[in-house]
């Protein structure tokens, strides 16, 4: 029994053909059962291929096409999101960038203040302790002088009651 795969039925027309072509042998076209039969054959032929095989490539050409349609739309969804999220991220990092310099000048001025109100005060404190000193020190020459001038009159005094009884007792003598 012949099946629809098998080339025999395909070859046994062909072979009919040209039995009945050598019968009457004509010129370069020859329009007999032969050609016609070549016709039927070729038609059958494309009808199998096209049924059998051209639709089901071009099924799974059309199939592999549109998954690399998508892929490529998915890849260049995701790569779109990508650098959206990356230029984000720039744009995050470079205001935390700003704010952290903004921090760093903030506390630089608050240093460089701290650093002259500290400064101002030790200025201050060591006037007021040099005033003090000096006050101190003016004081003690004061008390010094006054020491000095009261000894000094004392000892002129003393110096000069010395001198009046030795030269008073030599006028007497």
């Amino acid at each position: 029994m012949s099946t629809l795969f098998d080339p025999g039925w395909l070859i046994a027309p062909a072979l009919l053909a040209e039995a009945g072509s050598e019968a009457t042998s004509g010129g370069l076209f020859d329009f007999g059962g032969t050609l016609l039969l070549q016709i039927v054959q070729f038609l059958v032929l494309m009808v199998l291929l096209n049924a059998f095989f051209y639709r089901p490539i071009s099924r799974v050409v059309e199939e592999r096409s549109e998954y690399i349609r998508s892929n490529a739309t998915s890849a260049q969804r995701r790569f779109d999101e990508a650098k959206a999220l990356a230029e984000q991220y720039e744009q995050e990092l470079r205001t935390v960038r700003l704010e952290a310099q903004q921090v760093i000048a903030k506390a630089e001025a608050e240093a460089q203040q701290i650093r002259a109100q500290q400064v101002s005060q030790a200025q201050a404190e060591a006037q007021s302790r040099i005033d003090a000193a000096r006050a101190e020190l003016d004081s003690q020459k004061q008390r010094a002088l006054s020491s000095l001038a009261s000894e000094v009159e004392a000892i002129s005094r003393s110096l000069g009651d010395k001198l009046l009884n030795a030269t008073g007792g030599r006028r007497g003598l």
